[in-house]
């Protein structure tokens, strides 16, 4: 079970460093744009149609690694106090809650995302992406969440070694 924590971890990490290097392109683009906009008085045609889709795919490819590594945000006033078996039955229901949304991220994403690809859907701009891209990104993301939820159901119950 180890492996299979490890494996799913180490995925949800490279998810983060591409997530990373995105947000390093979204800076360096959006930064072009504000430039080329107010100081060349030409802005670009696809700086905004791009940082859309880089926040997108951050926004979605990092949510399973943060539940993984518990950041996510959360009250914790009753956790905090609970020790033992109660505070593990509690660390695994609220991952458990998560499954619910991440059921729908998968299933609409799918939807949409077939859809797109099916009706060949582009974006209305110069670049006419083909909307399927981005749209997987939300079904891929709800996938690495739903595991990230299940991993932490499990890590939960795990003994933690030193």
């Amino acid at each position: 079970m180890h492996l299979f924590l490890k494996t799913i971890y180490k995925i949800q990490h490279a998810c983060v460093y591409v997530s990373s290097f995105f947000m390093a392109i979204l800076a360096v683009s959006v930064f072009y744009d504000v430039v080329a906009r107010y100081i060349f008085d030409s802005p670009t045609i696809w700086a905004n149609e791009i940082s859309i889709y880089l926040l997108q795919f951050i926004v979605f490819f990092t949510m399973g690694c943060i539940q993984m590594e518990g950041k996510q945000l959360r009250v914790t006033f009753l956790i905090e106090r609970l020790q033992g078996i109660p505070r593990k039955i509690l660390e695994a229901l609220t991952s458990l809650l998560i499954l619910p949304y991440a059921i729908v991220l998968v299933v609409y994403g799918f939807k949409f995302t077939e859809n797109a690809f099916t009706l060949g859907m582009g974006s209305p701009t110069l670049l006419e992406v083909p909307l399927w891209i981005p749209y997987s990104f939300i079904c891929l993301g709800g996938i690495l969440l739903a595991v990230a939820a299940v991993c932490s159901v499990i890590k939960a119950w795990i003994p933690q070694q030193s």
